[in-house]
């Protein structure tokens, strides 16, 4: 199931899982083609699969992390800009200890440090696609709270009764507990 996919089926439990409320809000329309199209002037190595995220959904909060509005992303650019160049980098949100998510001109996605000096930074997805399928809404979910993948099955085993979204993951069988 892709992300597009998986961001419908979340959609339509919303009404039927109060519980995940609190982690899953998109905004209903998407960013302007004007916004986009400027985007993609000052960014044109920018992914196709985030500016169809973008077409969708002009800002969102998925289980721990705000994806800011195209609008908004001048705030993104002053905030980590000079730590993380824009040659390279297109800060697109953050997470909710405040560390920037990032889209790299390579495609892939990566976590920041928000008050790092340096240009440090993990990655979590080879594409934007793979990281809201995969990390977001997906097995490697606790990539973003930065634990080591040998250590995913004790996270979830621990987390899981104090976690709704990762509940929620369980129940849609996006993620397996081993």
């Amino acid at each position: 199931m892709n992300w597009i996919d998986k961001l419908n089926a979340v959609e339509a439990c919303l009404e039927t899982n109060e519980d995940i409320e609190q982690d899953f809000y998109i905004k209903q329309s998407g960013a302007s083609r004007h916004l986009i199209a400027k985007l993609q002037v000052d960014f044109p190595w920018v992914a196709e699969d985030y500016i169809r995220f973008l077409e969708l959904t002009n800002g969102a909060d998925i289980a721990q992390c705000r994806f800011v509005e195209c609008e908004r992303l001048g705030s993104s650019l002053e905030m980590y800009g000079e730590t993380y160049p824009t040659e390279r980098w297109l800060p697109f949100g953050f997470e909710a200890g405040g560390d920037p998510l990032l889209l790299h001109k390579s495609g892939k996605v990566a976590l920041g440090k928000g008050k790092s000096n340096s240009e440090e930074f993990q990655y979590l997805a080879d594409s934007f696609s793979s990281f809201l399928s995969d990390v977001i809404m997906g097995q490697r979910y606790a990539s973003i709270f930065r634990i080591p993948q040998d250590e995913h099955a004790a996270f979830y085993a621990e987390a899981i009764g104090e976690d709704p979204w990762l509940a929620f993951l369980v129940e849609q069988e996006w993620l397996k507990l081993t």
